[in-house]
C-alpha cells in the first residue's frame, strides 16, 4: 500500500460518508427547460442537487455502496478508480469550507432559490 493510501485508510477508518450517495457534475442551468428538469430531480425521494463553494452544480443520489461492511470497505485494495482518487480535500469530513453552498432536497427549497436568484424563472416555475 502506498504511503499516501496508508493516510487515507487511516483517515477514513471507521467513516463512510463518501461511500453513501454518488455525487454527478450537472451544468449550470440557463433556462426554463434546465430548472424545470431540477425541479423534476428533486420531486424524486433520496435524490438532491447541490451548489459548490465554485459554484459547480451536482445532482446527489443518496444511496450507500454495497461493499460497505461494518464502517470498512470490503474491496479496499481492489476499489474502483472513483474511489481510489477521491482526495479528503473534497472530504465533508476533512475538507475546507462547507460542501454546499446551496442543496435542495425538495421542489418548495429549489424554488425558494429561483425565487431569489431568477425572479423571471420563478415565475414560469411556480
Amino acid at each position: 500500500m502506498a504511503k499516501d493510501d496508508q493516510e487515507n485508510a487511516k483517515l477514513c477508518d471507521g467513516c463512510t460518508l463518501c461511500c453513501e450517495h454518488v455525487a454527478l457534475e450537472i451544468d449550470v442551468p440557463e433556462d426554463l427547460k434546465d430548472y424545470e428538469e431540477i425541479v423534476w430531480y428533486v420531486l424524486h425521494k433520496d435524490v438532491s442537487v447541490f451548489i459548490d463553494d465554485e459554484g459547480c452544480w451536482y445532482i446527489q443520489f443518496e444511496g450507500k455502496c454495497t461493499q460497505l461492511d461494518n464502517g470498512k470497505c470490503n474491496l479496499y485494495n481492489k476499489r474502483p478508480y472513483l474511489c481510489r482518487d477521491y482526495n479528503q480535500d473534497d472530504c465533508v469530513k476533512y475538507g475546507e469550507g462547507e460542501p454546499h453552498v446551496w442543496k435542495f432536497d425538495n421542489r418548495e427549497q429549489f424554488l425558494e432559490y429561483v425565487k431569489k436568484k431568477k425572479p423571471q424563472i420563478w415565475r414560469k416555475l411556480k
